[in-house]
C-alpha cells in the first residue's frame, strides 16, 4: 500500500496580512498530481486543515474542490482535526463523506475511530485521533485521573481496537522524545511550558504514526513517528526547511519506505538584507530581466545607518510582496520591525506609537526632553479625543 502523509494545510491562512489562498490552491493541485502520478491508495491529513476554527468561505470551497479531486481519482482520505480546526465543523456530514471514501475524525467521542483496508501489503487499519485536550476525554473515563495532555492521550489510546496486519495512527499533538528538543518555528501555536508535551513512546505499538502540529519535517525518537511538516512555509523562521509531503510505502515484506516529495510553490519565501541602494538596484535588475524572484514573499532587513525616507513604499515598487521590513541598527545592535500589527495599535498609547516611529526613522530613541514634549502632546490629544466622545 502507498499513502501520502500531509499535515498543517492551514487553509485560509494570512501571513503579515497577505492572503495565501492562491498559494494553497497551487499547492493542493500539486498534491492531486502527486496522488495521481504515484498511484497513492490514500491521503492522510494530520490536522490543522484550516487556519481558523471558523474558516473563510474561500478556504471551505478550496477544501471541497480538493476532496472532490481526490475522490474522482479513487484516492481514500484519512483526516483528523488539529488545534486550529473546529472538530465539529470539520466532521460535518462525516457519514456521507465516509461513503465517498473521506474518513474524518473531528472530535473524540469515547472511542478512537478507524478505517480498514485490504491491500497488497496485507490488512491496514488507520486509527484516527483528533487533537486531544484533557477536557475532551475526562467525561469518558470518570474513574481515571487525567491531569495532563499526555495522560489524556494515553486514555484515548486505551480504546484503540488493533486490527490484523498494519496499524497506522494519525494524530495532531506536540510529540517529543525525552531529552531531545524538536524543530519548531514561529508559526506554531504551543502552550506555555511542557503541559502539552507527549512522549513518543506512547506510540510504540503502531507501525507508523502520522503526525501534524510541528511545521518542520522530522522523525521523533527511534520509532516510526513522523511529522510531515507543513507543505508551505508559514513564517520566515521556516525558510530553510524542506517542504513537501511524505510518500509512505507499506510492503508485503513488512517494510516501511518513506521519502519526502517536494510540492509546487507559487511564491518562495526569502530573507534578504542590504542597504536601500543595494536592495533597489537588485530589484531593478530582477525587474529588467523578468525574474520571478522579484515576486517572492520577502523579509527585508535594511542596514542603512541613517534615516531612510518612506522605505516600504519605495521597496514595494520593485518587490510587490514585501511582507516584513526590519532595520538593523548597528549603533544599537538591535533588529527592529518596522511593521506594527493591527492588534499592537489597539494596545499601544500615542506616546509609545510615536516613540517607535521616531526610533524607526532616526535609529535612536527620544531624549528625555523630547519624550516629555511628546508626552504632553499625546496627553493633550488623548484628552481632546475623550472630550469629543
Amino acid at each position: 500500500m502507498r499513502f501520502i502523509h500531509l499535515a498543517d494545510l492551514h487553509l485560509g491562512k494570512r501571513v503579515h496580512e497577505f492572503s495565501l489562498i492562491e498559494d494553497q490552491k497551487h499547492m493542493l493541485e500539486s498534491v492531486l498530481d502527486l496522488c495521481r502520478t504515484s498511484r497513492a491508495d490514500a491521503l492522510v491529513i494530520a490536522g490543522d486543515v484550516y487556519d481558523r476554527t471558523i474558516p473563510s468561505l474561500e478556504a471551505i470551497r478550496l477544501l471541497e474542490t480538493f476532496l472532490i479531486g481526490l475522490t474522482d481519482q479513487g484516492c481514500q482520505v484519512l483526516m483528523v482535526a488539529g488545534n486550529h480546526d473546529s472538530g465539529e465543523r470539520l466532521a460535518f456530514g462525516r457519514s456521507f463523506l465516509s461513503s465517498q471514501g473521506v474518513h474524518v475524525a473531528g472530535v473524540f467521542e469515547g472511542q478512537v475511530e478507524q478505517a480498514n483496508f485490504e491491500t497488497a501489503a496485507g490488512p491496514v487499519t488507520f486509527h484516527l485521533l483528533p487533537f486531544i485536550r484533557q477536557a475532551d476525554v475526562r467525561r469518558f473515563f470518570p474513574d481515571r485521573e487525567i491531569n495532563s495532555v499526555e495522560e489524556a492521550v494515553q486514555a484515548a489510546l486505551s480504546t484503540v481496537r488493533r486490527g490484523p496486519g498494519w496499524n497506522i495512527l494519525v494524530a495532531h499533538q506536540f510529540v517529543t522524545a525525552r531529552g531531545a528538543r524538536p524543530l519548531r518555528s514561529d508559526s506554531e501555536v504551543l502552550q506555555i511550558g511542557l503541559a502539552d508535551e507527549i512522549d513518543a513512546s506512547l506510540f510504540d505499538s503502531f507501525d507508523y504514526t502520522a503526525l501534524g502540529h510541528l511545521h518542520g519535517r522530522q522523525t521523533v525518537g527511534s520509532g516510526s513517528v513522523h511529522y510531515a511538516g507543513s507543505p508551505l512555509a508559514y513564517s520566515f523562521s521556516e525558510v530553510a526547511q524542506e517542504k513537501g509531503a511524505l510518500v509512505v510505502d507499506l510492503t508485503p515484506e513488512k517494510e516501511i519506505r518513506i521519502r519526502q516529495q517536494p510540492l509546487a510553490s507559487l511564491h518562495a519565501m526569502r530573507r534578504v538584507r542590504g542597504s536601500m541602494e543595494e536592495l533597489l538596484a537588485e530589484g531593478n535588475q530582477l525587474l529588467a530581466g523578468g525574474d520571478p524572484a522579484r515576486l517572492d514573499y520577502l523579509e527585508l532587513t535594511l542596514t542603512d545607518p541613517g534615516v531612510v525616507t518612506d522605505p516600504m513604499n519605495r521597496l514595494r515598487a520593485v518587490y510587490p510582496n514585501v511582507m516584513r521590513l526590519l532595520f538593523d541598527r548597528k549603533e544599537t545592535g538591535e533588529v527592529q520591525d518596522t511593521l506594527i500589527e493591527d492588534s499592537d495599535f489597539r494596545s499601544l498609547g500615542l506616546l509609545e506609537l510615536f516613540s517607535r516611529f521616531f526610533q524607526e526613522q532616526t535609529g535612536r530613541p527620544l531624549t528625555p526632553d523630547q519624550e516629555r514634549i511628546a508626552g504632553r502632546a499625546a496627553a493633550k490629544a488623548q484628552g481632546e479625543e475623550a472630550g469629543t466622545s
